[in-house]
């Protein structure tokens, strides 16, 4: 038997002491920050709910779900989105770039990637405008080690993959690429996602 039950007390006849007062408002203070706390939960939830519905509309028409994207999102980004400084628009753009950008990750050409560039880096590649530059999209493939769609046909002379034997034109490939028995040629010129440009290539271009 409790001394409660002895003396006749119940919890809610006993009175706070005035020297343990603190205790009694921290009862009703963890109550409400219990409070504070579900409702910033709720809350969290329902942004999160309107977040992804925005996202399906961002995302219609596109082989991505709302839910891959959110995931790609920055912790600013949301913020921003929830305070109304990225539109729909904006977000339908960003899903767009990101599909391209894993379509890119597996060699595949964007459709308006209709121009032949070439990456100090990369070498020959698909842009959306002609010229020399110094860095391309195409550059997080290399970095990955990813194939990267070419243009035109290249030499493997020019490439840092290819390793000579003792002959003053047959080589092998550290990429494995298809050859010969007997290696591949310095200068015949073939299609190869492989081929990045040897220093000495790059700095003739």
């Amino acid at each position: 038997m409790s001394w409660r039950e002895i003396l006749g007390v119940t919890s809610s006849t006993e009175a706070p002491y005035t020297h343990n007062s603190q205790n009694a408002q921290k009862t009703a203070e963890l109550g409400n920050c219990a409070d504070i706390a579900n409702s910033a939960y709720r809350n969290s939830e329902q942004q999160s709910s309107k977040l992804l519905e925005s996202l399906s509309d961002a995302c219609r028409g596109l082989d991505i779900t709302p839910t891959e994207v959110k995931e790609a999102l920055a912790p600013e980004d949301i913020e921003d989105w929830h305070a109304g400084t990225i539109s729909v628009e904006t977000m339908a753009t960003f899903a767009h770039s990101l599909v391209q950008r894993r379509e890119m990750k597996q060699g595949k050409r964007p459709d308006h990637y209709t121009e032949q560039a070439n990456c100090q880096h990369c070498g020959p590649i698909w842009s959306w405008f002609s010229g020399e530059v110094l860095g391309c999209p195409w550059c997080w493939n290399r970095t990955a080690d990813k194939p990267i769609p070419r243009p035109c046909s290249v030499r493997c002379s020019d490439c840092i993959h290819f390793e000579r034997i003792d002959h003053p034109h047959l080589g092998h490939c550290a990429k494995g690429e298809p050859e010969a028995i007997s290696g591949l040629w310095d200068t015949d010129r073939h299609y190869c996602e492989r081929f990045l440009p040897s220093p000495q290539q790059a700095n003739n271009n």
